[in-house]
């Protein structure tokens, strides 16, 4: 018994349990000694797990909206093909109908010639980003003018750009790295310094869901009416992503010197990492828990009523004329 208790001591894990088993105990076994011995032991117990459930019940309910307390697996992106030039044919056909970079044009000329016909913008530009900016991917391009995103999304319909402003990005490169990496792609020693992020592309997914290009385009009604086409729309549609990157040039640094910027390699192809969104099932165990509570609290909330009900019956029922008299034992000889 003496080495039972002291491994019970000792171990964090085994007297974690206990004392959660005992604080429950305690806690719900107060409430319920309390009840027995007002409304009797059944009562007592029905009224005790009834609370019990309704609030888990409760509980459950909040972590189900918000997606938080017992929550499942979070949605992810999972590399389904690595292409390494464009001018093979693609293994899933959603990426063939992504027309390669290069026969979109020279991005620098598309922004320059949106900028002198807007030289407003080519201020704002040139005071956010410095004199001398230049937009070497189309993704710099609709950073700096969100305008163009329009029509650079229609030569790539039905796929769509991300600008750098877009949270959505980042997410994807760095799952795109990790394929990248874990894969290989570069060599032996491939490294998220080995290559430079050039542009994203999103395809698919709830169109309700998708952000507004230049703030303020949509009205409050139009956003609103986003809203509501998000939340009838219960299926998620296959959503991909598609992560170009270019292998860097490789430079000598000599001892003692600080690291140049990375310089991408002119002379190497574009690789493509296509993506598909995995949506994951993050609500599902606390959408679980929340029915089976409400079923037991809607279940034991009913045994009560008809006990009420039976309780009531027989009240009104009962008849005191009927009821025998009952002498007292010391008047009898």
């Amino acid at each position: 018994m003496n080495i039972l208790l002291a491994a019970i001591q000792f171990d964090p894990h085994i007297r974690g349990v206990l004392v959660v088993l005992v604080g429950v105990g305690v806690l719900i076994g107060s409430v319920y000694l309390l009840l027995a011995t007002n409304t009797g032991v059944r009562n007592g117990f029905l009224i005790a797990m009834a609370g019990l459930f309704g609030w888990m019940f409760c509980m459950g309910a909040i972590w189900w909206i918000y997606g938080i307390g017992l929550r499942g697996k979070d949605p992810s992106w999972h590399a389904t093909e690595i292409n390494y030039s464009r001018s093979g044919e693609p293994v899933h056909e959603v990426l063939a109908e992504l027309p390669p970079t290069d026969d979109l044009g020279n991005p620098q000329t598309l922004l320059s010639d949106f900028l002198a016909d807007n030289p407003d913008v080519a201020k704002k530009i040139e005071q956010t980003e410095g004199e001398g900016f230049k937009a070497t991917t189309f993704t710099k391009a609709v950073t700096a003018a969100p305008a163009l995103k329009a029509g650079v999304d229609e030569e790539l319909a039905p796929w769509r750009i991300l600008p750098e402003t877009d949270s959505r990005r980042g997410e994807a490169a760095a799952s795109a790295d990790a394929a990248l990496v874990a894969g290989e792609a570069f060599g032996p020693d491939t490294a998220t310094s080995s290559y430079t992020v050039k542009d994203v592309f999103f395809l698919g997914g709830k169109p309700g869901a998708e952000p507004e290009t230049v703030k303020g385009e949509r009205s409050t009604i139009s956003q609103v009416w986003h809203r509501v086409q998000t939340v009838f729309q219960p299926k998620n549609p296959p959503l991909y992503a598609a992560v170009t990157v270019q292998q860097n040039a490789h430079q000598s640094v000599a001892p003692g010197e600080a690291v140049p910027p990375a310089q991408v390699n002119p002379d190497a192809d574009t690789v493509t990492v296509l993506l598909q969104r995995n949506q994951g099932y993050r609500r599902l165990p606390s959408a679980l828990f929340t029915i089976f509570c409400g079923t037991l609290f809607a279940v034991l909330t009913w045994m009560l009523h008809r006990r009420d009900k039976r309780a009531m019956k027989e009240r009104a029922e009962w008849d005191p004329s009927k009821v025998p008299a009952v002498r007292d034992p010391e008047t009898v000889t």
